[in-house]
């Protein structure tokens, strides 16, 4: 048989149903619940049920259908197909026009129209008005904000750029639950220190663990992240996101009043990568990122010296904080540098630790760490420019 919508115009002639009978036992909010799912359409046939306008107010068309008949009676339509417990439940009701209310009542139609068969009808309705209801408007997203100590001052971005930032990208955050909105993570302590690397990690995975848990929950199906830390802290925290969530980054700019909020005019640059492959490559290689500045191989440590070097910098060595100002750069960047991870594992198939020495802008710095494959690429250390030379402080993609 055709599907419903279309043979909704063929109702038996012979058919004298009343469907008007008393909903008194139906709740108002299991009402506003099923016209809400429905937006107020027929789930059969999609016709508005909004009906006319008066002066103060619409006319409302629609009429709430039984799955399983109102009563357990022959007389009742599905009445006795199934044993439930509340007939007048959200579950066990659907928003029909009156004609195909009265078809999906008719006796000569009733064995077609069983109770599987409407419900999968009322899911496929509510499935497309789901959809078409989350394609457009303002998309609510989690915020990430993670704050350190950088150049000797605590930096954090405040809820107002967020929320600035955020809006002006169409996103709705910052909400206020227990696992949903804005999740801080504060960096304390001196990067001088040794203990400080450690600690900055944990407290990293700490906070992502919540992350997690809001997302294995369906709270959060967005993420965004506004951090401010060390290079390799950001690094770390690129390494431990998780693929699975649509996420997205914001930087920092540091002129005019750009604040975290991307610039749709700004800029659109491109990268190109070198490498220096050593003869007789070992088991080691550096990944050096020149991008706010250029990083000088000369000052590498002397263990790195004489490793394969594979650099990636921008076109046109336009080095400096205010390369990543339009979001396409760091897309760019996110698929440059992937490929120059290919080529180090191409050439230099037998490494078994790779060395990453970056001068980077923050949300380059987290894409870095993003890229990484755990089981597939070697672990990295992750050096930090301390007192004029590179010291490994953190181990990614263990």
């Amino acid at each position: 048989m055709s599907d419903p919508a279309d043979t909704i115009h063929f109702v038996a002639s012979k058919q004298v149903r009343d469907t008007s009978v008393k909903r008194g036992d139906i709740k108002e909010p299991v009402r506003l619940a099923l016209w809400a799912r429905a937006a107020g359409c027929c789930v059969m046939c999609s016709t508005v049920l909004l009906g006319s306008r008066t002066y103060l107010h619409s006319v409302l068309a629609g009429e709430l259908a039984h799955n399983v008949g109102a009563t357990a009676t022959k007389g009742s339509p599905r009445g006795l197909a199934e044993d439930i417990t509340d007939r007048e439940a959200e579950e066990n009701l659907l928003l029909l026009c009156h004609a195909c209310h009265r078809l999906i009542d008719d006796e000569d139609h009733v064995a077609y129209f069983t109770p599987e068969r409407l419900r999968a009808l009322k899911k496929k309705h509510e499935d497309r008005v789901r959809v078409a209801a989350t394609s457009g408007g303002m998309r609510r997203t989690a915020a990430l904000r993670v704050g350190g100590l950088v150049r000797g001052v605590t930096a954090m971005a405040s809820q107002r750029q967020t929320a600035d930032a955020l809006l002006a990208d169409g996103y709705l955050g910052l909400v206020n639950s227990r696992w949903q909105g804005d999740f801080l993570c504060r960096i304390a302590g001196d990067p001088s220190r040794p203990s400080y690397w450690r600690a900055a990690q944990e407290e990293i995975d700490a906070t992502l663990r919540l992350v997690e848990q809001s997302v294995a929950s369906g709270e959060v199906e967005h993420l965004s992240i506004f951090a401010i830390a060390p290079i390799p802290l950001l690094v770390y925290l690129g390494s431990r996101l998780d693929d699975k969530t649509d996420t997205r980054l914001y930087q920092k700019h540091r002129d005019g009043d750009q604040g975290w909020r991307w610039d749709a005019n700004g800029s659109i640059n491109d990268f190109s990568s070198k490498a220096d492959v050593k003869a007789g490559t070992g088991t080691e290689a550096v990944l050096a990122a020149s991008l706010t500045a250029e990083i000088q191989q000369s000052n590498l440590p002397d263990a790195l010296q004489n490793l394969p070097y594979f650099e990636i910098r921008p076109m046109a060595n336009r080095f400096g904080p205010s390369l990543f100002s339009h979001p396409q750069t760091l897309r760019n960047f996110a698929g440059r540098w992937r490929t120059l991870l290919a080529e180090v594992e191409r050439s230099c198939p037998r490494a078994t630790t790779w060395h990453l020495i970056a001068a980077a802008p923050i949300t380059a710095a987290i894409e870095m760490g993003r890229a990484f494959m755990r089981g597939a690429q070697p672990p990295t250390e992750v050096y930090e420019r301390q007192n004029d030379t590179y010291t490994p402080v953190v181990l990614v993609n263990t």
